[in-house]
């Protein structure tokens, strides 16, 4: 764009907005004094914002674009392009998107006949931020709201929760009900809610006696819970959202008294607080394998990483826990090279450390486990993971209990949405590390520490 004889002129308001956008000479300093205005700190977002747009703009979009192309007509001129004519006559390259002021809600059917409400209304951050937070609150998956911006349509699975719920914001701002029969669904369920016990416990005969639970809950309860000893039926109730309150149960380690006595389920354990061993003996104590490891990193690049994974190793055979009989690896980590065997190019990009001698064989021996130990069967009690669920895993019978997230930092779950969505719903996902990890979810499911 500096090359003035080699300008092609903008057609449209679009084109210009685009060019302000990707070109650092129309977001540069002045240090002299000219005819040229300085840029403002907050328009270059809302400039990128115009241009990366999946919609065509609405009127009020198009104005404030001619609006911040006048502003900098003179940053336009240094490169020799003349915008005036374009902002006196505005050309855009489509039709105006126009933004319904209708709020509707439906139920109504799926292409596969599956129960879902509809709700369409203009953008509202507060019927937003409502809406996110029943899926939140709730602990509703995912799948169940989905939004689409074209439409501006927001489709959620029919339930008795996403009734009540839906129908109560529907009102509470003046949506139109196309399906009449929601308000009296609605009516229907509050009547249970008024009537509804909060489920609850007490241990009665070293026994953790439910009470206010349905038919269901209780038959599960019976078959699976029941005969295991006391510590594991109170670490039992937080997957049921059972509170714990007044219940107390002896532990022989400090981790799995926490852990079972804490009502959440992603728990943050200070490595300055608990040293490996207490939280193996914790972890075998409430009977937590098998159980999922992700690895963050290139851990066979990096000393700290190399000489932690092995201590965790160590730990796991001090526990009984075999690192060729018991452990499966779902990752092949990269196979470590010495410094002075690569390439003058790969010296220049290597930034992990030059590894002595004693560290790269121990490096090489977690290559070896990675590659050759990968298969799963009734033994396994640890399962390596980094940035995606292996076909292996998904084919076996393998059923984790818990994920610990502890290699590589320990501070968050690498690889994409998968394995976040595997992780988050395990029984328990543990975070080690010596700094408490972030979580931006709400509240309720925020990391807790230990």
């Amino acid at each position: 764009m500096s090359d003035k004889s080699d300008t092609n002129m903008p057609g449209t308001i679009n084109e210009a907005i685009k060019i302000l956008a990707y070109n650092d000479w129309a977001w540069a300093i002045n240090h002299t004094k000219n005819n040229n205005i300085d840029p403002h700190h907050k328009d270059r977002p809302t400039v990128k914002s115009l241009a990366e747009s999946q919609y065509p703009w609405t009127e009020k979009q198009g104005r404030l674009a001619v609006v911040i192309l006048k502003r900098y007509l003179t940053k336009f001129d240094t490169v020799g392009i003349d915008l005036r004519p374009l902002v006196q006559n505005p050309v855009f390259e489509e039709p105006f998107r126009v933004i319904s002021s209708t709020k509707t809600i439906e139920a109504t059917q799926d292409k596969d006949g599956t129960e879902i409400i509809e709700m369409r209304f203009p953008y509202d951050k507060k019927v937003v931020d409502l809406i996110r937070c029943c899926k939140d609150r709730r602990g509703l998956p995912a799948g169940y709201f989905l939004f689409d911006g074209e439409s501006k349509i927001w489709t959620i699975a029919k339930t008795d929760v996403t009734t009540y719920y839906m129908t109560l914001i529907a009102v509470r701002y003046d949506f139109t009900f196309v399906t009449e029969h929601l308000l009296d669904e609605y009516a229907e369920i509050k009547k249970e809610k008024t009537v509804f016990k909060n489920p609850s416990a007490v241990i009665a005969d070293d026994k953790i006696i439910l009470k206010n639970i349905n038919e269901t809950l209780v038959n599960y309860w019976a078959e699976n819970i029941t005969n295991k000893k006391l510590l594991l039926q109170l670490d039992s109730l937080k997957q049921f959202s059972i509170p714990q309150k007044g219940l107390r149960v002896k532990s022989y380690s400090e981790v799995g008294k926490r852990i079972a006595h804490s009502p959440h389920t992603q728990l943050w354990i200070d490595k300055d607080g608990f040293n490996k061993d207490e939280v193996i003996i914790g972890l075998k104590e409430l009977d937590c394998f098998p159980l999922i490891m992700p690895i963050s990193g290139e851990v066979t690049n990096n000393k700290e990483d190399i000489d932690d994974f092995w201590d965790w190793i160590d730990c796991f055979e001090r526990h009984g826990i075999d690192q060729h009989k018991h452990l499966s690896w779902g990752v092949e980590l990269r196979e470590p090279r010495l410094h002075k065997d690569k390439t003058e190019e790969e010296r220049m990009f290597d930034f992990g450390d030059k590894l002595d001698l004693p560290t790269f064989d121990r490096a090489y021996d977690l290559y070896q486990l990675s590659k050759n130990f990968k298969h799963i069967d009734t033994n396994t009690k640890i399962y390596f993971i980094r940035n995606r669920i292996p076909r292996s895993f998904m084919r076996s019978n393998l059923n984790p209990v818990c994920s610990l997230i502890a290699l590589g930092g320990g501070y968050y779950a690498t690889g994409g949405e998968n394995i976040k969505r595997l992780l988050d719903n395990l029984p328990k996902k543990l975070y080690y590390s010596n700094a408490m990890p972030l979580n931006y979810q709400w509240r309720d499911r925020a990391i807790i520490k230990l």
